[in-house]
């Protein structure tokens, strides 16, 4: 427990100049709209979520395992969101990142980083076919039992699942390739919560969309200019 705190302190201090940058921004940007709307549960869980997984998108486009705590500590606070905003796709989608992503992270805290110094995987064409056309096929029944559960959006949060439960498992395999699809996880999610603010059925909407706007910056980031990209080059 010892050696685990501080490999902690360490790994809050690997923080970079561009994540700082970018950690600040979003942090003052959420106290402001949460300052100014009334102050409810929700509105708190809402913060403190949204703030904990900005950290933990910052720490994962550096390539530092420390994200997976801080994804566990704000997937409770998505979970309680979605449900609340009747995105019951989400709500699983959160629990699939929690078993592939934060609890994988948490457990090989010593060793995860050694899949990077090994160079990073990456999926070929075929891998892509094969993966798109799932995707596609599970699209429709998705959206289906969702809309017969109530979702109040089955049309994007069925797609938001799919996209994001495949990003998750590429994750867990150890694929660069993740990137692309949280990029593209990150826009189907922007116009989910898009429409939630647009029909006023979440409190959560507009701090939440700011939060995967932010979150498409730091995949933009990671995919480009990240660890990531630099082990593959270094392969």
């Amino acid at each position: 427990m010892k050696n685990y705190i501080i490999w902690l302190k360490h790994e809050l201090k690997s923080i970079n100049t561009a994540g700082s940058v970018m950690l600040a921004f979003i942090i003052g940007v959420q106290l402001a709209f949460f300052l100014t709307a009334p102050i409810t549960l929700l509105s708190v869980i809402t913060l403190f979520a949204t703030l904990v997984g900005s950290a933990c998108t910052v720490y994962m486009m550096i390539g530092r395992p420390i994200n997976g705590l801080l994804g566990l500590i704000s997937a409770f606070g998505f979970i309680y969101i979605n449900w609340t905003a009747g995105h019951y796709a989400s709500v699983l989608d959160q629990i699939v990142f929690i078993a592939f992503i934060d609890i994988p992270l948490i457990l090989t805290w010593k060793t995860w980083g050694h899949r990077i110094e090994n160079g990073v995987k990456f999926m070929t064409v075929k891998g892509w076919f094969i993966a798109i056309a799932l995707m596609l096929i599970a699209w429709w029944p998705m959206m289906q039992i969702y809309a017969h559960l109530g979702d109040t959006n089955p049309l994007w949060d069925s797609i938001t699942l799919i996209i994001g439960a495949t990003a998750s498992l590429l994750v867990f395999k150890g694929y660069g390739d993740s990137y692309s699809l949280w990029l593209l996880s990150n826009i189907v999610t922007i116009v989910l919560w898009a429409t939630a603010f647009a029909q006023g059925y979440s409190a959560s909407a507009l701090p939440m969309l700011l939060t995967i706007i932010f979150y498409l910056a730091t995949a933009l980031y990671g995919k480009y200019f990240s660890v990531w990209k630099r082990a593959n080059k270094k392969a």
